[in-house]
């Protein structure tokens, strides 16, 4: 096998190689994706069921909250509540929102690449 014979099969291979490793980084990239939008998916939808029955929760406390205040009192107290409900998240947000939704993001991307690139 002459010099030009082990270039030109050097070349096939390594051109092969990198298809293959297109083609990979195509399909690790559809199954992040597809994981992180079924995620998102799943969190806004509890969110929405949630939201709603918080709703139903707190229309149902005021008009509780009615026969010992008064009407308009007790959807002033409970609003009052979901206000302080409000602040206390926004102070809180970097702790329960962002620390969480970061290390879900990172442990995806990051940790299945590390795993993915350490096995044989």
């Amino acid at each position: 096998m002459s010099y030009s014979d082990s270039f030109r099969t050097l070349w096939n291979e390594a051109k092969n190689y990198l298809e293959l490793q297109k083609e990979y980084l195509k399909l690790d990239t559809a199954e992040k994706l597809s994981v992180l939008l079924s995620a998102a998916l799943t969190t806004i939808l509890c969110l929405i069921f949630a939201l709603a029955a918080l709703l139903f929760l707190v229309l149902a406390l005021a008009l509780w909250l009615a026969k010992i205040v008064g009407g308009a009192w007790s959807f002033a107290i409970m609003g009052g509540a979901m206000l302080l409900i409000i602040v206390i998240i926004l102070i809180a947000r970097k702790r329960w929102i962002v620390q969480p939704v970061t290390r879900f993001i990172a442990k995806l991307i990051v940790d299945e690449s590390i795993g993915k690139e350490e096995t044989p």
